[in-house]
């Protein structure tokens, strides 16, 4: 079965944020529902939360529910008429009061930012659509040159390039809706305007306060000094969303791209989810079709093995939210279905881990690959396990069970994971049942198939990977060598002496022979299928067989080697000859 492994978010906004869209999102493709808490009050959001939810549970998917900050952002001040033409030479004020009356005095917000500026440095406005630098400073004031014509607006965003603020990692808005998004129960926070590892433990250490420490914090990278202090910043979040819009503003465009694939790889070093964010299909929130190079940017994001592609306008409040997430979609199917995964783990599995969770997953994926086991299948109580398998990005899907609403929803998050929901099970046996029942009904493998599996023992220990074992799917009793026709299922029955047995014991059932000749011709032409154990150089047995099988058209297995000691009569077993397997029932 086809499935998606890079995951898709959405923010959801006015275009989006109705229950029935909701359920249409979730069918198109999406993964990870995003609130932008930059816009709309508690109140907006707890619908929206609540239509999530339900919809969520109607569909009977994992559905994770992300709430992303404001973040400790500059913005512009009020302007009179909430706008102000600039013109490029123009030289305007920036003071804590400005006189609402003079066109030349503009604020921003937080004003204390400006004490760590210094004159030659740019401002940038509106995302750098305006462009500033200054010329003059003074304990009460800065004044600005206009690099550029433009307009200045009411309570846009604004950029110092390269400059070390000494910003809080939480505003007094993000505190009260964090401290909203906790009682609400949500799934994951973005975390904006990270700069350093401090930030991101006093978020969780917040959310500790509220007794949701489970709740993933995912930094969004969007300045200068998030870059620099990159390694510290992986090693204590949870995820890492790569803010391209600000990214770009406050360093240089050409550099975007290098950061971008430098922080994916260091991410999945870390075993740690990357998101590729911003103006990935910007183009159809207006139009119908994305361009070719949104089209490029999103795959080569998902052949940098991103674990998840984001839309923020496109779903929010595009004219076309569905067809985006379909669009992205294809794109992600198209790219996954090129991606060479044999060589990221070639090219990855060399690295040195010291942890026996670490060496497990990789084991594991190591296996599989050598096995040809068509599933990964991991047992997780906090979602640990899973996470890890994903880091190696193995073509084959991870199917991760766990006892916990939340992890099974926050791992909707994770490349290549599958996460099950099953509230008790008490060992492995019966997750391996529930886990196989899952994946045989949804059609991603087969009775005779492969899986390898891993868990941690004690079993259900958090964070104990050391247990990793291959099975087999349904029962499989007997590898054959080759076969002819078609699946079959019936009761054995073994035809050991043909001058003296009756013909007729076969019919409707499945013969077991220990060679082939015209002795058996009639026994076969009867039977329901048949089963030869023949040595690997009795060619004449397997020439004649396959002759009267053609002939007849009778499912047949060759070299069914132990067959005759491992089968019973009557027993009721299935024979596939595609793939040369015998198993029970």
């Amino acid at each position: 079965m086809a499935y998606t492994r890079t995951k898709i978010i959405c923010t959801i906004g006015p275009a989006v944020n109705s229950y029935e869209k909701i359920l249409e999102l979730i069918d198109a493709g999406m993964n990870v529902a995003r609130l932008n808490f930059s816009h709309g009050t508690h109140e907006n959001h707890l619908a929206t939360i609540e239509n999530l939810k339900k919809a969520r549970e109607k569909r009977k998917v994992p559905l994770a529910i992300m709430l992303d900050t404001k973040g400790p952002e500059i913005r512009l001040g009020k302007i009179k008429g909430d706008a102000l033409r600039v013109s490029k030479g123009q030289l305007l004020k920036i003071v804590s009061d400005p006189d609402p009356n003079d066109e030349n005095q503009i604020t921003i917000h937080p004003f204390s930012v400006l004490i760590t500026i210094n004159k030659g440095m740019n401002i940038l406005f509106d995302d750098g659509y305006v462009s500033s630098k200054i010329v003059e400073k003074t304990e009460k004031e800065v004044t600005i040159e206009i690099l550029n014509d433009g307009v200045l607006k009411s309570n846009k965003g604004v950029n110092i390039p390269r400059a070390h603020l000494n910003l809080p990692a939480m505003t007094d808005k993000d505190i009260e809706d964090l401290i909203f998004g906790c009682q609400q129960d949500i799934d994951i926070v973005a975390a904006s305007f990270i700069r350093s590892s401090d930030h991101v433990l006093a978020i969780k250490e917040l959310l500790k306060q509220q007794g949701k420490s489970e709740i993933l914090v995912v930094a969004k990278i969007e300045n200068s000094q998030g870059v620099e202090n990159f390694d510290s910043i992986v090693q204590v979040a949870d995820g890492i969303m790569i803010a391209r819009g600000d990214l770009g503003v406050e360093l240089d465009l050409g550099d975007v791209p290098r950061l971008q694939k430098m922080m994916i790889k260091k991410c999945y070093h870390s075993c740690k989810p990357v998101v590729t964010a911003t103006q990935m299909l910007e183009s159809m929130i207006l139009n119908p079709r994305p361009t070719r190079a949104e089209v490029s940017d999103v795959a080569n994001a998902i052949y940098d093995a991103s674990s998840a592609v984001m839309l923020s306008g496109e779903t929010a409040v595009g004219n076309y939210p569905i067809e985006a997430v379909k669009q992205m979609k294809h794109i992600a199917e198209s790219t996954e279905a090129d991606f060479d995964y044999k060589e990221f783990f070639r090219s990855h599995s060399n690295r040195d881990y010291h942890d026996i969770s670490s060496s497990v997953a990789l084991a594991a994926v190591k296996t599989a690959y050598s096995a040809g086991a068509k599933a990964i299948f991991a047992y997780t109580s906090s979602g640990f396990t899973a996470r890890l398998t994903s880091r190696l990005r193995p073509k084959m899907p991870i199917f991760a069970l766990t006892p916990k609403k939340k992890n099974y929803h926050q791992l909707a998050f994770n490349w290549g994971v599958i996460p099950i929901y099953a509230e008790k099970y008490d060992n492995k046996q019966e997750a391996f049942s529930l886990v196989q029942k899952y994946a045989l009904e949804n059609g991603f493998i087969e009775f005779g198939d492969l899986v390898v599996v891993t868990a941690g023992t004690p079993f259900g220990k958090v964070g104990s990977t050391n247990m990793m074992v291959v099975e087999n799917i349904g029962n499989v009793l007997i590898r054959a060598s080759k076969g002819h026709g078609n699946k079959v299922n019936g009761k054995i029955v073994f035809v050991l002496s043909p001058e003296v047995q009756d013909p007729m014991i076969t019919e409707g059932k499945i013969a077991v022979l220990p060679s082939c000749d015209n002795r058996f011709l009639a026994f076969i032409k009867h039977a329901k299928g048949v089963i030869l154990q023949n040595h690997i150089d009795d060619h004449a047995s397997e020439k004649y067989l396959f002759l009267v099988a053609k002939s007849f058209d009778i499912p047949t297995v060759v070299r069914a080697e132990g067959a005759l000691a491992t089968l019973k009569e009557n027993e009721l077993i299935t024979v596939d000859p595609k793939r040369g397997l015998i198993y029970r029932g």
